[in-house]
């Protein structure tokens, strides 16, 4: 069986993601983050910029006028803004091709997770934009398990899956699930270790020894945008003990789920570009 240090002591196993990104990676960890410093490193890399002030000038941002320079989209914005839609940029930018992943509709359901875990963490009283950073990066291990794993292992996966699940159909077939590869891949390049924390945890998120309120939030996420349609009434499957931890009850994560549907997830220009 593979292991994960093994997959992602192997660079051509990891998305390529641009200098830039990996500067701003490292300002996570810092408590005051220099905006104007921000936006000059993005600034020297053109291609994100571009991309960047696409986003930025996108109805669900809010901006009356056009956004012409990254440094006045990170005046707007504000520090932690910029630094989700650098990483979008950079992440969705990172891979060309993934074998058995369709990229375009891997990363629309990814920025509606993302999103939808940022509106539950405002209602909750969370650090909504923290949250958003590790809804960017759940699902990072499926990406790397389809490049790195065997074809043969990849399709059993799948098989297992109808089954067990996928979290199960992962451990059965090589030891390992997609979160625990994700968390792993988010410590090589040195994001916190809260963010991942959650995405470690976020398909369980009762199992962690400490719970983790941005794993919950992620879980909430995904069991909402799994929702074909806006329910009025609770899921039988809804998480429900997952919501109370949270504080949340069904009818205020019905409304999120509304609200996303009706406004988007405002990163459509990433997508189509």
């Amino acid at each position: 069986m593979p292991t994960i240090a093994a997959l992602i002591s192997q660079p051509k196993n990891l998305p390529n993601v641009p200098e830039v990104v990996r500067e701003l990676i490292q300002t996570f960890h810092q408590p005051a983050p220099d905006l104007i410093l921000i936006a000059h490193q993005v600034a020297k890399d053109p291609v994100i910029s571009a991309k960047l002030l696409r986003l930025a000038n996108a109805a669900q941002f809010g901006n009356s006028r056009q956004i012409a320079t990254v440094k006045e989209a990170a005046i707007r914005l504000g520090t932690e803004t910029i630094r989700n839609m650098v990483l979008a940029c950079g992440l969705t930018d990172s891979l060309k091709r993934v074998p058995g992943i369709e990229l375009h509709h891997f990363w629309g359901k990814v920025f509606d997770v993302a999103t939808l875990s940022k509106q539950l963490a405002r209602r909750a009283g969370e650090r909504s934009d923290e949250v958003f950073t590790c809804g960017l990066l759940y699902d990072l291990g499926r990406l790397i398990m389809h490049l790195s794993l065997d074809p043969a292992e990849v399709n059993r996966i799948c098989e297992l899956e109808q089954l067990l699940g996928r979290i199960h159909a992962e451990r059965t077939v090589v030891g390992f699930n997609y979160a625990e590869l994700g968390a792993e891949v988010a410590h090589h390049w040195c994001f916190p270790l809260s963010i991942c924390e959650a995405i470690r945890y976020h398909p369980t998120p009762l199992d962690g020894e400490i719970f983790s309120n941005s794993a919950a939030l992620i879980h909430l996420a995904m069991a909402l945008s799994s929702q074909h349609e806006v329910p009025t009434e609770e899921p039988e499957c809804w998480p429900r003990d997952v919501a109370a931890r949270l504080g949340l009850d069904w009818t205020a994560c019905r409304e999120e789920l509304y609200l996303c549907r009706q406004n988007g997830h405002g990163f459509s220009a990433l997508l189509n570009a």
